[in-house]
C-alpha cells in the first residue's frame, strides 16, 4: 500500500532539508543512512576501548588499596601525591615507616587510613594559661583600679599589658591582671 503524502524532513545524517513519503523517514538517502549506522558503530567501539582503558587504569590502585604494605612510591599513587610529599609526612611523624636496608621504606596501609580520620583537638594549655586560671581574683587588679591608682590612660594601660605579655584574666565584664606584675612594671 502506497501513501501519497509527502512531509517536509531533515536528515538526520547531513541535515539538508528533503521531501519523505513516510512520517518515520529520517534520512534523505540510503548513502545517509548507511553512513549514520556506520557512525555509530564506530562510537560504540571507541566507547567500549574508552571503557576498557578506564578500567586498566584503575586496576593498579584497586590493587594497591588491597595491599597490607605500600612502598613510598605506592604511597604516592594512592594519595595522588609525590614521593617527597610522603617523605615529609613520614619526616614529620604523621606516618609511620619502616627502613629494609637502606633503599626501602615500607608503610602501614593503616597508617595512610589515619591521615583522613579526624583528630580528637584537645586545646593545648600553655604554662602562662594555667597559671591564669589558677591566679586568685583577690591578688588581682581590674582595669580601672590601675588607671586610678597609677593615673595612666587606658590606651596605654592596655599597651603596656600587651607590650609586656601580662596575663590577663577576663570574668564577667571585668579584666584582671597580678597585682605583683602591674606594681613592678608601674612603680619601676
Amino acid at each position: 500500500m502506497s501513501s501519497n503524502i509527502r512531509v517536509k524532513r531533515i536528515c538526520q545524517y547531513c541535515g539538508n532539508e528533503f521531501e519523505a513519503k513516510k512520517t518515520i523517514t529520517k534520512f534523505c538517502s540510503l548513502q545517509c543512512a548507511q553512513r549514520s549506522y556506520k557512525a555509530n558503530l564506530r562510537a560504540k567501539k571507541v566507547e567500549a576501548s574508552n571503557q576498557e582503558l578506564k578500567a586498566i587504569k584503575e586496576k593498579p590502585l584497586e590493587e594497591l588499596k588491597e595491599r597490607e604494605f605500600l612502598t613510598v612510591r605506592d604511597a604516592a599513587k594512592l594519595l595522588n601525591s609525590s614521593r617527597q610529599t610522603i617523605y615529609n609526612l613520614i619526616s614529620s611523624g604523621q606516618i609511620r615507616a619502616v627502613n629494609i636496608k637502606l633503599k626501602k621504606t615500607l608503610i602501614q596501609r593503616a597508617e595512610i587510613d589515619k591521615l583522613f580520620l579526624m583528630p580528637e583537638i584537645a586545646p593545648q594549655i600553655s604554662a602562662s594559661e594555667k597559671k591564669i586560671k589558677e591566679m586568685d581574683l583577690r591578688e588581682c587588679y581590674n582595669m580601672s583600679e590601675i588607671q586610678k591608682k597609677f593615673n595612666i590612660s587606658e590606651k596605654a594601660l592596655y599597651d603596656l599589658i600587651k607590650r609586656e605579655d601580662v596575663p590577663k584574666v577576663k570574668k564577667g565584664i571585668y579584666s584582671y591582671v597580678p597585682k605583683e606584675r602591674i606594681d613592678e612594671l608601674l612603680n619601676a
